[in-house]
């Protein structure tokens, strides 16, 4: 067994445990009421970096062009990372009493309550993988669409579309999500195994198109 084979099962088993024994660890004394709440602010915090990531990615990137092979990533931590601490702070404030539950209602519910955060968290790290900096082969085939690009993509044209039918725009409504940032992380690759920088320019963010 190599090293990267055990760095891959390392990243691949070592996160998603993490996540799950921080949360029980740090927020089982919160209760389920103060954990639906907090599911419900993360919800939404990914709901407005989803929304508006790729508008300050090409802000970062015109603005800074040795970041455009990361702004994406970095954008899209930042907005969330904001809108949850805003949210966040507001619930705190506008719910100010905890609820208490029957011991088995609580203990039952706290416990699949947490488990569906730890499931919405590692989705949220899962699909913000494929906006990160770490490069891929260019042997690789293109992975296909994670269950979170499929619930974005439904609800983008649903209950969570503008209230104009003229101004309703699907989320990766072409279906190229995934293809488009492997060819990004493939650049990165190839650039990294052939010593050239993976910085950004000013030329390549000239060429930087958003989708409309």
């Amino acid at each position: 067994m190599s090293i990267p084979v055990v760095l891959y099962l390392i990243y691949g088993y070592a996160i998603p445990v993490v996540i799950l024994a921080v949360l029980y660890g740090f927020r089982w004394k919160a209760g389920m009421w103060g954990n639906c709440i907090s599911l419900g602010t993360v919800l939404f915090s990914f709901l407005i970096a989803v929304g508006w990531w790729e508008d300050v990615a090409e802000l970062l990137a015109q603005q800074a062009p040795i970041t455009l092979f990361v702004a994406d990533c970095v954008a899209f931590w930042i907005i969330f990372i904001v809108a949850l601490l805003i949210l966040d702070t507001a619930t705190r404030f506008m719910s100010t009493v905890r609820i208490k539950y029957a011991d088995v209602i609580e203990n039952v519910g706290n416990g699949i309550v947490l488990f569906l955060l730890f499931l919405t968290l590692y989705g949220i790290f899962l699909f913000a993988e494929d906006l990160g900096p770490v490069g891929e082969k260019l042997v690789a085939d293109s992975p296909g669409d994670s269950v979170a690009i499929k619930i974005l993509r439904i609800l983008s044209v649903g209950n969570l579309s503008a209230f104009s039918e003229n101004n309703v725009k699907q989320f990766d409504g072409e279906g190229e999500f995934q293809s488009l940032h492997q060819q990004r992380r493939q650049a990165i690759m190839y650039n990294q195994l052939n010593g050239d920088s993976i910085k950004g320019s000013a030329d390549l963010v000239g060429k930087l198109k958003r989708k409309e």
